[in-house]
């Protein structure tokens, strides 16, 4: 089974279980960037509310996120210690930085290798065994959203697709299947676990970074959290999934 994604920076926990999921996580790193969206930025919980954690990049038109360099303003020192700061009182903050730091701190040209880095350290914090692979790798040169799909799925050896509920409105799962792919819907916002969380006077805030959750829980608690939730929902969800 296959999950792809364009590469996101320190990604909320329904990336993480694809993590578990899959065999293969996929990044389109070789799409047009755009702002907006989780490539360079994730949410955390601060004393005074959730905050974007963001990597500032340099923009160029019609510009891939593979060809995305990183601003020379940024700061991995200044970003690290908003994070230490943010999870001071929680219990495992440290373990975090432990395996965050080296990442963020390495002197990265370009966003993708910064966000490749920081996802191949934390799919070893949580002991997740997908392979990551970069689509830029495969060579693929497919126009249809569809026919790319399932070139990916067949480079790289997969029959089912891992597909997040975001894409129900596009997935065109009747011609995913003619070319061999059937979907799988995770559905993970409507079952996010809840766990205890920093600053609870402020109430649970689902969908932040993974950061927020390793804080908490470390990382085999966050990993023991993820099994947990998949290995439920796989004995519930129906196996094969129709338009």
């Amino acid at each position: 089974m296959i999950y792809i994604e364009q590469p996101p920076f320190a990604p909320w926990l329904g990336f993480c279980e694809a993590l578990f999921a899959c065999d293969t996580v996929a990044l389109l790193d070789d799409v047009p960037y755009t702002d907006g969206g989780y490539q360079n930025r994730n949410r955390i919980k601060t004393a005074d509310a959730v905050r974007w954690l963001t990597v500032p990049v340099t923009r160029a038109p019609a510009q891939s996120i593979r060809d995305t360099p990183l601003a020379a303003g940024f700061d991995a020192d200044r970003m690290l210690r908003t994070i230490s700061l943010a999870y001071a009182r929680t219990p495992h903050v440290d373990e975090a930085l432990h395996v965050l730091q080296p990442a963020l701190g390495a002197g990265h040209t370009w966003l993708v290798d910064l966000n490749v880095d920081l996802l191949t350290r934390i799919r070893a914090g949580l002991g997740a065994p997908a392979r990551l692979q970069l689509t830029s790798e495969l060579h693929i040169d497919e126009g249809d959203r569809t026919r790319r799909l399932a070139a990916i799925c067949a480079a790289t050896g997969n029959t089912v697709l891992w597909a997040g509920s975001g894409t129900r409105s596009y997935l065109d799962t009747a011609a995913l299947a003619r070319h061999g792919v059937r979907a799988r819907w995770n559905d993970y916002a409507d079952r996010h676990p809840v766990y205890a969380q920093a600053w609870p006077r402020q109430g649970f805030v689902p969908n932040l970074s993974v950061i927020d959750t390793v804080c908490s829980l470390g990382w085999a608690g966050t990993a023991g959290l993820l099994r947990t939730g998949l290995d439920t929902y796989l004995q519930q969800a129906p196996q094969e999934m129709s338009t």
